[in-house]
């Protein structure tokens, strides 16, 4: 069965179940009223029967379509299994309709029986529109009927004298069920074809519908492409808006031009940095705008590469339309079409005038003195390097000299360092108007320049050094209506196949240098490798190197030694001493290397590395050590009087636990003398706070009586060198005398030196000496010593 047939059985039964429901609804009605009608007669029973046999089977139809109707919701019906169901019901209920005929024979009354041929007549003519949807309905329903009475008219026929009215009856009967046929088989032709018609009808309508359903998709998708498209190119359009603000807003400027490299358009940061307007850059070619220190071919090589690479960077320099030049940092990309073939090219572009013009500046001072504008030093060392490689690979012979000027710091101290700095800016383009251009003139650092004569030997670079000397010594500095002179001491030395580095070269060169200064100063010293002055220099430059080194290493070591009371042979207190831890390990005494830290300005960085170890240990010992009065330190003569070593003890005894009343400082009167103003300041200010002062080594200079008044210390030391052979020299056995005599008029206390033996010690106590100090009283031994001391008995002995 095709999908058309099943539809048109669907239909079919469809029909039946709302027609049917109806037809047995009347089929009660109808046989319940036959009842009422023949209740009283003789066959009433019989007809009861039938009555309930008709009704039994319309209830069973009926039960029939209802389950019809919930499997049809439920989707799940079985048509055909439905039709040969409902088809046995109706031959049933057509079987049990064609029974009643049986009352035909039995109840013999014309009207009775014309009746029954209307009953029948009508239940068949109902049949029509009720079973002619589906024929084998109609045809089980009525052949029982039309059979059974047929068959009684017959009958009738057969055995009684029929009469005429039977006949007609028959034939009548005959024709009409024909009729009813004809009827019926017209009727489920029209059913079918309309159901059919409808059929067709339908699919075509759903199939109709489907296209409109189909095309409204379209329309639909179609729609919803032009939605999307619309909002993409509202998008896009939005998009492209704000790339342009961005672009034309943007800080840098861009440029956009065709393949050929032709400007086609520039925002408004082009026109601010070149000054030129968009109408006067249209049309015109990067190269159009570039400044006259930029050949041509740069930008042959630009377009080259970027045509190539599609792209290409890096630093042009353009001219404005005002003239000037300005630097750019250029990005340029290709822009490619649909072809890959290239059809714009972007230029993005950054000023970087300013920061050339910083980098430049930083570069020139990076090489540069900003006092002088000469050479400094590390530009200076890089330019000596090369040479003393050119030296050992060319075998070639060059020069160098380091001058250090004299009597600088006069005029520094006299008028300030202002006067100083034009002093040294002046000397400087003075001596860079005599240079060759071969040559080179640094500042080094202070006062020290130095001079790289290229290819030239000893001989002459000594003639040019001696020329450079009287042009300074020449040189008059007026300030503040004063005229000052200097001078300048230079040590000359070769740079050849021999020299090995710069920094030997430097060495040779300072070392020459300090001669000349050492030679009376003004002066021109060429440095030789065997010269007496200069070995001698360079042992020192070696203690500068190892005092530094031990500085930042902390290899100095502190020590003590006892200072003891003449009168009870007690301790009262130690003098501090310092000696240099090598990195060997081995000690060295202040003598080896105290002279050399004097002689280079070392000696007040040792005093406050001294300062500071021993009040750290102070800190932390001080209340182990009950018998402990004082500690005394040595100053240097660069200390003594200088105002940031005075901020600096000061500072350090603000912050201290212990009382200031245990430091005692030692200078000797040769720093006290130098600088006596200063020194007796320095003096009062810490006096002020506690602490004392001892004058070391008095005796040794020339004014020591006449000066001590002025100086407000509250003891002195004895030089060593009267006290060791007073024993034996009677004038330094009066000098000891007259100093401890003075010492004690003027109500100061008195130390002698260099207490060797018992002799000494014993004249010393004679005399009235306060205290005495010295290797028979006690040797220097390391300062964590004095812990072992507990108590302050009897002399320190040497061991």
């Amino acid at each position: 069965m095709d999908r058309s047939d099943q539809v048109v059985l669907e239909n079919q039964v469809s029909l039946l179940y709302q027609q049917a429901l109806f037809s047995n609804l009347t089929v009660i009605a109808v046989s319940v009223l036959m009842y009422s009608l023949f209740s009283e007669h003789v066959y009433s029973s019989l007809l009861m029967t039938w009555v309930f046999a008709i009704s039994f089977l319309a209830c069973l139809r009926l039960c029939l379509l209802y389950w019809y109707k919930i499997q049809t919701n439920k989707k799940s019906v079985d048509v055909k299994l439905w039709l040969r169901r409902y088809v046995i019901l109706t031959f049933l209920v057509g079987v049990v309709w064609g029974s009643s005929s049986i009352f035909y024979v039995l109840i013999d009354d014309i009207q009775i029986n014309t009746l029954f041929y209307v009953l029948i007549s009508s239940v068949i003519a109902a049949a029509v529109p009720v079973l002619s949807a589906w024929m084998p309905a109609f045809l089980v329903y009525t052949v029982p009927q039309v059979i059974f009475l047929t068959s009684m008219l017959a009958y009738q026929i057969h055995t009684t004298e029929a009469h005429k009215l039977v006949y007609f009856l028959t034939f009548a009967f005959i024709v009409y069920y024909v009729l009813m046929l004809s009827l019926a088989k017209r009727a489920n032709a029209n059913i079918v074809h309309g159901f059919r018609l409808q059929d067709k009808n339908q699919h075509l309508l759903n199939k109709l519908n489907l296209e409109v359903a189909k095309r409204e998709g379209l329309v639909k998708a179609r729609t919803q492409e032009l939605v999307v498209a619309n909002q993409k190119l509202k998008s896009s359009q939005a998009h492209m808006l704000k790339l342009s603000r961005a672009v034309e807003s943007s800080p840098n400027p861009i440029l956009i031009t065709d393949a050929q490299g032709r400007i086609e358009y520039a925002n408004k940061k082009s026109e601010k940095v070149s000054g030129y307007s968009l109408t006067e850059m249209l049309g015109n070619k990067l190269e159009s705008f570039k400044s006259d220190n930029t050949p041509a071919e740069v930008f042959e090589e630009i377009w080259s590469i970027a045509a190539e690479a599609g792209e290409w960077s890096g630093e042009i320099e353009n001219r404005r339309k005002d003239g000037s030049d300005h630097w750019l940092k250029v990005y340029l990309a290709a822009v490619f079409d649909n072809d890959n073939a290239i059809s714009h090219y972007v230029v993005i572009s950054e000023d970087i005038t300013d920061s050339r013009q910083l980098a430049q500046k930083l570069s020139y001072q990076a090489t540069h003195d900003d006092l002088t504008g000469l050479i400094n030093r590390a530009e200076f060392e890089t330019r000596l390097a090369m040479k003393v490689e050119n030296a050992k690979l060319n075998d070639s012979e060059h020069a160098l000299c380091f001058l250090d000027l004299d009597q600088f710091k006069v005029i520094n101290d006299t008028c300030g360092h202002i006067a100083g700095d034009e002093l040294l800016r002046q000397l400087g383009k003075l001596l860079n108007g005599v240079m060759r251009r071969s040559d080179t003139l640094a500042r080094l650092g202070g006062d020290e320049f130095a001079i790289l004569v290229t290819d030239c030997n000893q001989r002459q670079a000594e003639k040019i050094a001696n020329e450079v000397r009287e042009l300074i010594e020449q040189f008059q500095f007026i300030w503040d209506s004063q005229v000052f002179t200097i001078g300048v001491s230079i040590g000359l030395t070769s740079i050849n196949s021999l020299t090995n580095n710069r920094t030997e070269a430097l060495k040779q060169a300072d070392t020459a240098c300090y001669a000349a200064k050492n030679s009376g100063r003004n002066c021109v010293y060429i440095y030789q490798g065997h010269d007496k002055n200069l070995v001698q220099q360079e042992g020192e430059f070696k203690w500068v190197n190892e005092i530094k080194e031990a500085l930042v290493d902390n290899r100095l070591v502190l020590y003590v030694q006892p200072i003891v009371t003449t009168s009870s042979n007690q301790l009262h207190s130690y003098e501090v001493l310092v000696r240099l831890r090598g990195k060997n390990g081995q000690l060295s005494p202040p003598g080896a290397f105290l002279p050399s830290a004097e002689r280079y300005n070392l000696s007040d960085k040792i005093d406050k590395w001294v300062i500071e170890h021993v009040f750290a240990w102070l800190e932390q010992h001080q209340a182990d050590l009950p018998f402990l009065k004082q500690f005394a330190i040595n100053l240097s003569g660069s200390s003594v009087g200088h105002t940031e070593m005075l901020a600096y003890i000061s500072s350090k005894l603000a912050k201290a636990k212990f009382d200031p009343a245990m430091i005692k400082f030692e200078i000797t009167e040769t720093a006290a003398i130098g600088n006596l103003r200063n020194a007796n300041s320095f003096i009062k200010e810490l006096t002020a706070i506690g602490c004392e002062f001892s004058l070391d080594d008095f005796g040794s200079g020339l004014s020591s009586f006449a000066y001590l008044k002025n100086l407000p210390v509250q003891s002195i030391k004895i030089d060593g060198m009267f006290v060791k052979d007073m024993l034996t020299d009677p004038l330094d056995f009066e000098m000891v005398k007259s100093i401890n005599d003075i010492g004690h008029v003027m109500g100061l206390e008195t130390i002698a030196e260099f207490v060797e033996d018992e002799q000494v010690w014993q004249k010393l106590k004679s005399i009235g000496v306060d205290y005495g100090q010295g290797y028979y009283l006690g040797v220097p031994e390391p300062i964590d010593t004095i812990l072992e001391k507990v108590s302050g008995s009897s002399i320190f002995k040497s061991a």
